[in-house]
C-alpha cells in the first residue's frame, strides 16, 4: 500500500541515508514515496540523489522527492519524522561552552539544564508550526519526532495544535535489544520475559522490573554483576536499570561533575565516571567524511553500497510505523501523553513508556508508580519544561528566567544573578533562531 511519508530536516546526511536505507528494506512501505524538506537546498539536492541512486542499487519501489517548501512537502503525507537542528551544530556548541564559563558543565546539553532550555527554545516554533500546517493539508497524519528536546517538544505539538504527536528516542531501542538485556543478567534471552517495561522521562527513563519467564526477579543478578558507580547507584538508591546512564547524570547534578580541569573548552574533557563531553568536531568530521562518501557515490568513484551507510544511532520509527500498518500490536518505547501510565506523574505530561503499537494508534500501557523518590524528582523536571514550554511559545524573558531558576543544574551551581547574566548571554548568542525573544 503507498503511503507519503515526509522528513523535516531532509538535508541530513547522517539521519536521512539511514532512514532510506530502512525504507528500501520495508516491505510494508513499498510504491510509497519519501518527500524529503529541508531549509538547505545544497544538502537537500544532495541527499535526494543520493536516495534516487539508493533506490535504483536496490530495485526497491518507492519515489524520491524534494522541496524547501514545508507545507508543500506536508500535502498528503501520512507520517512525518522530524529531525532538525536549527542553528546546527554551531548553535549545539553555545548550549555546551556559554554555560561552562557559569561553571555548569554538562556533557550533552540537549534536554535539560540551560542547554536543553535553549534547544527547546529554538525548537519549539518551528515544529508547531508545522503541525499547524498539517491540521490544513494533512490533519489524520502522525509526527514521529527525533528532535531534542523530546519531551517539551512533544509536549509543544500536542498542547498547540489537534495533530497526533509522537517523540522517539534512539535510546528506547535498547528495551527491545534480548540480547543486550540477557547479557546484564548473564544468561540467554529466552529465559527473561522480554521486552521488560519501561518508564519514565526522556533521557531519564528506566526498567523497573525485569524478570525470568518463571516470574523471578532478574534485578539482584544485575545487582551482582555490575560495576559501574552511576547504574550501581541508579539500582541501590531507586531499585531500577537505567537506560542510557550518560543522560541521567544531567539529571542530577550531585553526580555530573567534571573530572578535568576547565581552561576555556569544555568539549572532549572527561566527566566523572569516565562519560565524556560531546564534542561538536568529532561530529563535524563525521558529517565530511560521510558527505565524501556520498560525493563519491554520485559521481561513479565508487560503487554505492547500502550496507556502508553508517548507523550512527539505532533508528526504531520505521519499525514503530510498520506495526500501525500491520496491527503487529508491538510494545515500543515513546514519548507519548501520561494518561495514567505512571500513577505518580502528572496525567498531562509527556513520559517516555513502553507503549503498545497496532492499527487503533499508540496506547501507553500502565506500568505503574516509579519509586516515589525519583517521580519526586522528575516531576521537578517536569515542572521546569512546562515553564521552558511557555517561554518558548511567548517570549516572556521573565518566564523564562523562571525556567532557569526552577532548574536543578542552575539552582546547584548559580545565584540568581549569576542566572539572569547566563541566560541574558544565551538568549544573544542565539539571537537569530529567537525571534519570539526579540
Amino acid at each position: 500500500m503507498a503511503h507519503k511519508i515526509t522528513i523535516i530536516g531532509g538535508g541530513s546526511s547522517i539521519f536521512t541515508p539511514q532512514l532510506i536505507s530502512l525504507f528500501i528494506k520495508s516491505s510494508v512501505f513499498q510504491e510509497s514515496t519519501i518527500m524529503l524538506m529541508d531549509i538547505d537546498p545544497h544538502r537537500l539536492e544532495v541527499m535526494e540523489a543520493l536516495g534516487r541512486c539508493l533506490v535504483e542499487k536496490r530495485g526497491a519501489d518507492l519515489k524520491i522527492e524534494s522541496t524547501t517548501h514545508r507545507r508543500e512537502s506536508l500535502v498528503g503525507s501520512d507520517f512525518v519524522i522530524a529531525a532538525i537542528a536549527v542553528g546546527g551544530y554551531d548553535a549545539w556548541e553555545k548550549d555546551l561552552e556559554i554555560p561552562a564559563k557559569y561553571g555548569i558543565y554538562q556533557p550533552i546539553g540537549d534536554s535539560v539544564g540551560p542547554g536543553g532550555i535553549l534547544r527547546a527554545f529554538r525548537h519549539v516554533l518551528p515544529l508547531v508550526e508545522v503541525c499547524r500546517d498539517l491540521q490544513e493539508v494533512a490533519p489524520n497524519a502522525i509526527v514521529f519526532n527525533y528532535t531534542n528536546p523530546a519531551t517539551v517538544l512533544c509536549r509543544a505539538m500536542r498542547s498547540e495544535s489537534r495533530i497526533n504527536a509522537v517523540s522517539i528516542c534512539t535510546n528506547g531501542v535498547y528495551v527491545r535489544d534480548e540480547e543486550f538485556l540477557a547479557s546484564w543478567v548473564g544468561v540467554e534471552p529466552e529465559e527473561l520475559a522480554l521486552p521488560p517495561l519501561a518508564a519514565g522521562i526522556n533521557h531519564c527513563a528506566c526498567i523497573p522490573e525485569l524478570r525470568f519467564r518463571d516470574g523471578r526477579d532478574a534485578i539482584p543478578l544485575i545487582r551482582e554483576q555490575v560495576d559501574h558507580p552511576v547504574i550501581r547507584w541508579c539500582l541501590d538508591t531507586y531499585d531500577v536499570l537505567p537506560i542510557a546512564w550518560p543522560h541521567w547524570m544531567e539529571f542530577f547534578p550531585a553526580i555530573c561533575r567534571l573530572e578535568g580541569a576547565y581552561t576555556g573548552r569544555l568539549q572532549g574533557l572527561t566527566m566523572r565516571y569516565g562519560n565524556p563531553v560531546h564534542d561538536l568536531e568529532i561530529e563535524r568530521s563525521l558529517i565530511t567524511q560521510w558527505e565524501a562518501l556520498v560525493s563519491r557515490w554520485l559521481h561513479g568513484e565508487e560503487e554505492v553500497c547500502l550496507d556502508a551507510i553508517p548507523e550512527t544511532e539505532p533508528v526504531q520509527v520505521v519499525e514503530v510505523m510498520e506495526a500501525l500498518v500491520e496491527n503487529r500490536n508491538e510494545v515500543h518505547v515513546l514519548n507519548v501523553p501520561n494518561r495514567g501510565a505512571i500513577d505518580n506523574l502528572p496525567p498531562e505530561s509527556i513520559v517516555e513508556v513502553s507503549t503498545l503499537v497496532n492499527r487503533y494508534g499508540i496506547h501507553p500501557v500502565h506500568v505503574g508508580p516509579l519509586p516515589e523518590a525519583l517521580a519526586a524528582h522528575l516531576r521537578h523536571h517536569l515542572a521546569v519544561q512546562e515553564l521552558t514550554l511557555e517561554a518558548a511559545l511567548t517570549g516572556d524573558r521573565r518566564i523564562a528566567q523562571q525556567a532557569f531558576e526552577l532548574d536543578p543544574f542552575v539552582a546547584a551551581r548559580l545565584t540568581i544573578e549569576e542566572a539572569k547574566s547566563l541566560l541574558d548571554e544565551m538568549l544573544t548568542a542565539h539571537a537569530p533562531y529567537l525571534p519570539q525573544f526579540r
